[in-house]
C-alpha cells in the first residue's frame, strides 16, 4: 500500500506534480468553505517527491537568498558555543551543513534525511565535502549516544507531526552531546496573518519547543521570535519576491531555540 501510494504520488496531471495539486485545493476548500484537515502523519512520500525539484527550485526562485538571513543566526549563535561537531537531523541536499563546515572549518560534520532524493542531490551541492549523510528517520537516528556536540534542525520538526514529536526530541537529546539548536515553526510566536496562511497546510506542524526540553529537564539557553530579528531582516531585504509555486513567508517563519545538554 505504501509503496503504491508513493508511485501515485510522484505522478503529475496536465504536467503540474500532485503534490502541487493537493497543496492549491486544500488552499481552495478552506479560503472557500472553512475546512481544515488533519497533519500529515508522515511526511516520507511527501519528501520523497518534492525533494527531487526541490534543489533546483530553491535556487531557481532565488528563494535561498532570503534563507540565509536565517543561516546567518545559526552561524552566530554557533559562534557563542563551545563544539566541535555538528549534525542536522531534515539536511536534506546539504545547504546548511555546507555553510557550518565553511564557517567552522576543523568541525566534523554529519547529517540525516529520509529523502532519497534530497541526499542524492547533496553529491551535486557538496562534490568538494567528504559528506556523511545518512538516510533515517529523526524519530529513530541511525547514530551512536553522544555522536556530535551540536544538533540541529531548521524547518524540520515542524513537518513532525504532534504524535511523534516527543521521539523526535529525545533523539536530539541522545545523539546531541552539548546543545541543540532549533530554527522552527512555532505558531504561538509568529503574526496573526502567517498563523492563519498555514491553518490548511497538512504539512506544517507547530511545537513548543521550551516546553518539550524543559519538561526533560534541558536548559533552554535562548529563545528568540521574529519580534527580535525582524528589523534585521527588513533592513536586508525591503521586499521578498521569488520565483516559485510558494512564496517566501517572511522573518516570521521561524523562532530560534537555543538548548543545554
Amino acid at each position: 500500500m505504501a509503496e503504491q501510494k508513493q508511485k501515485t504520488y510522484w505522478k503529475s496531471f496536465l504536467g503540474i506534480p500532485i503534490y502541487k495539486i493537493d497543496w492549491h485545493w486544500k488552499r481552495f476548500l478552506y479560503k472557500t468553505f472553512g475546512f481544515t484537515f488533519d497533519k500529515l502523519k508522515s511526511q516520507e512520500v511527501y519528501w520523497n517527491t518534492r525533494g527531487v525539484s526541490y534543489y533546483s527550485e530553491f535556487f531557481d526562485s532565488e528563494y535561498y537568498k532570503y534563507e540565509i538571513f536565517f543561516q546567518d543566526l545559526l552561524i552566530k549563535e554557533l559562534k557563542n558555543l563551545n563544539f566541535s561537531s555538528f549534525f542536522e537531523a531534515g539536511c536534506g541536499f546539504g545547504w546548511n551543513v555546507k555553510r557550518v563546515k565553511k564557517e567552522f572549518s576543523a568541525v566534523r560534520i554529519g547529517g540525516l534525511d529520509f529523502s532519497a532524493p534530497q541526499l542524492e542531490n547533496s553529491k551535486k551541492y557538496l562534490p568538494e565535502i567528504e559528506m556523511p549523510f545518512k538516510v533515517g528517520d529523526a524519530c529513530a537516528m541511525p547514530f551512536e549516544d553522544d555522536a556530535f556536540d551540536v544538533g540541529f534542525t531548521m524547518g524540520v520538526f515542524m513537518n513532525i507531526h504532534a504524535s511523534k514529536i516527543d521521539k523526535a526530541i529525545d533523539e536530539m537529546c541522545r545523539v546531541a552531546k552539548k546543545y541543540v539548536v532549533h530554527i522552527e515553526w512555532d505558531q504561538n510566536n509568529t503574526t496573526p496573518v502567517l498563523r492563519e496562511k498555514r491553518i490548511f497546510k497538512t504539512n506544517i506542524v507547530s511545537h513548543d519547543y521550551k516546553k518539550l526540553y524543559e519538561a526533560r529537564g534541558k536548559k533552554v539557553l535562548k529563545f528568540l521570535t521574529y519580534k527580535d530579528f525582524t528589523q534585521d531582516f527588513a533592513k536586508r531585504f525591503p521586499t521578498t519576491k521569488v520565483g516559485t509555486w510558494e512564496q517566501f513567508e517572511g522573518p516570521e517563519k521561524y523562532t530560534v531555540t537555543i538548548v543545554e545538554i
